[in-house]
Parts: structure tokens; C-alpha cells; sequence
């Protein structure tokens, strides 16, 4: 065993296995990728990387895992290990800037980064002959390779029309699908490691207690299958951590600053997307995984050393913007919030109908000056009427599962509404007499679609 020193769980133990996996360079890549993306320009304090969050996520799936072996003793060292691979593994499709590389990528090809932390990890394996002898060695089979791959990526799967469609485990051991990525109540042990580790980080108070969420934790028969359940009396701990998370999205991860970042980096990846890789563009290379790890946050200091020389007419003008847009980053001229607006039904239209509404008549001075970016804080997707309680399993003290109901529909403390979407529309220009231009339009757009108090 390896010992290491985290500052978010104390002493971590891993196996010689998942140290061999770590000690590549596919892993080690995640070192060069921010946790939080963009945000360390806010908060200078959040300079964590996707590399130690997945060592934090790979122990806590272990405290996990040896919390319910006493609960089902036909959990398995293979099972155990499998879990946390998949906890140690789970980020490595991330691309630069984390979840902003989703974004400029577009869902080209229905790519995901879940799909490609898979992708990565065979890749890993299959180029390794001393980690794939020790998973041999481990007990894993090619049927615990894919259960691995189920366990990071678990959206496809969970469909209560078709039934079950995991091939890693049967019905008999489902729960352990919602360790690590829980797509049906959203509390996994990913969620507990990033909330604990973004709060730590950008210095914000932090009031979750896993240890107690993981005592409490139980394994409960429901609707023909194993699942996870949590004393009913932690009602009250299992709503703050969705509250947390609502939380951090409100004063950092949609933090105005860090969308006007986001956006600036994304308009930079767009900018050099066919001239970063020599061979190939940066959107193609989802599907060439030999290419894709070349990507990190280093991104955006390699763009500053690029050489225009060898490069066509088109492509030094889009390295030019590049380069421009890099350096306002690092002087803070920023693309300027103009305004923002709930949306409501007179408000229709897309984005970029929205758009041109906004500029009609001032086309030419607003034209690819102007980004429409959507703030939406909710406390998760699970839950069909918004409370992301309902969706979670509780037992009473007699071990039987007992209602979703987190407080009665007419208690103060159930909030009018659980999303909250406001539209922000923001100019790139740092001309102030276009930047007037666009707060007039934006008003004159308001009048008109009867949104101004």
C-alpha cells in the first residue's frame, strides 16, 4: 500500500494497482487540469486539479464499499477494487478548463467526457502490460473491465421503461451503481469529494458530513432491486448538500466573472481549434485519444509561443485573436455584462433569435460583438417536481423505506421555486461607445418584450 497526505480526508491508502494507473502519463496529465476550471482567476485560492479530486473520490468510494460489506458479506475484493478504479478514473475524459471543453466541443458525435475517462482508462490498459497483469492478478475479468466503464458512465443505462441494462453486475448487486456516478438521486461519492475539496479551496465554509451520511447508509429492497438508502432522520443533511451545491453555483462556478472567463476561453479554443495540434483539430481529436490527452489547461500559455510563420493567411488572424484575447485575460479587460433578465414566455425564441432581436438596427456595430449566456442555479436534475429529496431512498428505525417527503407542501422552508434562470448578455467589444450601444439595444429589447419593471 501507498500511503499519501490529502488536505480533504488525512491519510489516503491505494493500492499497488491503482498507484500503477496513476503513474502514467494519461493520469498524470490530470495534474495539468483545473478542478474548477476558469475559477482560480476569482478565487486565486482554486488552483486544485481533476488529479487529486479522483484520488479523493477513489478513497471515499473505498470507505464506501467496506461500509456496506457488512451489510452484504457477498461483496467481493474484485467488487471493491472495481469501484474504485472507477472513483480513481472517473475525470479522465476531462479536456481543458474541465467542463468549458464540453461546451466548445458541442456534443460532436454524442461525445461525452464520461465516455472518454473509458476511452482513456482501456487505453492505459491496454498499452501497459505490468497494470493489466495486476488487475489479472486482482481477479478482474473482462467483465469487470466494462463494469468499470458502467460504473463512471451510468446515464445510458438507468431506464426504468426498459429495464436493467447493466451487463457488469446483476440486479443483486445495483446499489453498487450508484456509489461512485448516482444518476438517480445525484449523491455519490464524487459529489461529496468536490464539495468538500471547492469549498476548501476557495475558502468557503463547508457544512457536509459524508461520514455521518455514510453511517447512516443502508442497502434496501425497492422496486426489485438493491438500492441505497439514508436514515429518515438525515432528511435535513441530505437537503444541504443539495443546498451546498446550489450554493458554490451561485458564488462561483456561475459567478459573473468566471462566465465572462468562460466565455473568452471558449472564443480562444474556438479560435485555434485547427492550428493547436498540427495534426489535427482540437474538436476531432475526441476521437483519437492518442491526440486528446495532449490537451491540458497549458492550452493557454502554449497559444502565446505558437510560430505564425509556417500558418495560412486565415489561420495567423485566428492565432492573432487568440493571442488578443489572452492577453485581455491577463490585463482584466473582460467581455462587459450588459444586463440580465429572468426569462419568461415573451421572451421566446433561442438564443440566437434573441440575438438579433436585440442588435435589429444596429447590426453593423453589434454584429459578432455579443454573447447570450444562460444562469440557471437548481439544486440538482433529480426529482420531478424540483425537490431533489424526493428522489432519494429513507428508512425508519425499524429498516423499512419510508416517504420522499422532505417537508409538507405549505412548510416556509419549501422554496416558491427550486430553478432560477436568469438570460446574461454580454459584449465582447472593449470599445465603450459599442459597449453604450448594447446597453441601449438590450433596454430598447426589454421595453419590447414588456420584461422592464
Amino acid at each position: 500500500m501507498t500511503i499519501l497526505n490529502d488536505p480533504i480526508h488525512g491519510t489516503i491508502e491505494l493500492s499497488p494497482t491503482c498507484m500503477m494507473i496513476i503513474d502514467t502519463p494519461e493520469y498524470q496529465r490530470l495534474r495539468n487540469i483545473k478542478q474548477t476550471g476558469t475559477l482560480n482567476m476569482i478565487y486565486p485560492g482554486a488552483t486544485h486539479s481533476r488529479f487529486e479530486h479522483c484520488i479523493g473520490v477513489c478513497y471515499l468510494a473505498g470507505a464506501v464499499m467496506d461500509k456496506l460489506k457488512s451489510q452484504d458479506p457477498t461483496i467481493s475484493h474484485v467488487d471493491k477494487i472495481c469501484v474504485q478504479i472507477a472513483g480513481l478514473i472517473h475525470d479522465l475524459g476531462h479536456g481543458p478548463f474541465s467542463h468549458l471543453f464540453d461546451s466548445v466541443v458541442g456534443g460532436k458525435d454524442n461525445w461525452t467526457h464520461e465516455q472518454m475517462s473509458f476511452t482513456i482508462f482501456k487505453h492505459i490498459v491496454e498499452g501497459n502490460e505490468r497494470i493489466k497483469k495486476s488487475l489479472e492478478e486482482e481477479g478482474l475479468t473482462s467483465r469487470d473491465i466494462n463494469f468499470i466503464g458502467e460504473l463512471v458512465d451510468t446515464k445510458e443505462c438507468f431506464s426504468e421503461s426498459e429495464g436493467w441494462q447493466f451487463s457488469g453486475r446483476g440486479k443483486d448487486k445495483s446499489y453498487l451503481y450508484e456509489i461512485v456516478s448516482n444518476e438517480r438521486t445525484g449523491i455519490d461519492v464524487d459529489k461529496f469529494d468536490y464539495l468538500l475539496r471547492d469549498c476548501y479551496y476557495l475558502g468557503v465554509s463547508c457544512t457536509l458530513d459524508w461520514r455521518r451520511l455514510v453511517h447512516m447508509m443502508k442497502i434496501v429492497d425497492f422496486g426489485g432491486e438493491k438500492r441505497l438508502a439514508f436514515r429518515d432522520k438525515e432528511k435535513n443533511n441530505v437537503y444541504n448538500l443539495f443546498y451546498l451545491r446550489m450554493h458554490l453555483h451561485r458564488i462561483a462556478y456561475q459567478h459573473v466573472t468566471c462566465v465572462s472567463l468562460d466565455l473568452m476561453v471558449a472564443d480562444i479554443m474556438r479560435a485555434v481549434d485547427p492550428i493547436y495540434l498540427k495534426d489535427g483539430s482540437i474538436r476531432d481529436s475526441v476521437k483519437d485519444t492518442s491526440k486528446y490527452i495532449r490537451l491540458t489547461d497549458s492550452l493557454l500559455d502554449v497559444i502565446a509561443f505558437i510560430d505564425p510563420s509556417h500558418l495560412s493567411e486565415e489561420n495567423v488572424s485566428s492565432l492573432n485573436k487568440a493571442q488578443t484575447l489572452r492577453h485581455r485575460i491577463e490585463t482584466r479587460k473582460l467581455y462587459t455584462l450588459i444586463g440580465e433578465t429572468p426569462p419568461s414566455d415573451r421572451s421566446h425564441g433561442n438564443k440566437s433569435q434573441i440575438l438579433a432581436d436585440v442588435m435589429r438596427g444596429e447590426e453593423e456595430k453589434l454584429s459578432n460583438q455579443l454573447e447570450l449566456a444562460e444562469f440557471k442555479l437548481n439544486f440538482g436534475s433529480w426529482g420531478e417536481s424540483g425537490d431533489p429529496v424526493q428522489s432519494v431512498l429513507f428508512y425508519d428505525k425499524h429498516g423499512h423505506v419510508v416517504s420522499h417527503q422532505l417537508y409538507d407542501e405549505t412548510s416556509m422552508f419549501v422554496p416558491k421555486s427550486w430553478t432560477h434562470r436568469q438570460l446574461r448578455l454580454f459584449c465582447k467589444s472593449v470599445d465603450v461607445g459599442v459597449q453604450d450601444i448594447a446597453k441601449k439595444q438590450w433596454t430598447k429589447w426589454l421595453t419590447s418584450s414588456a420584461l422592464l419593471n
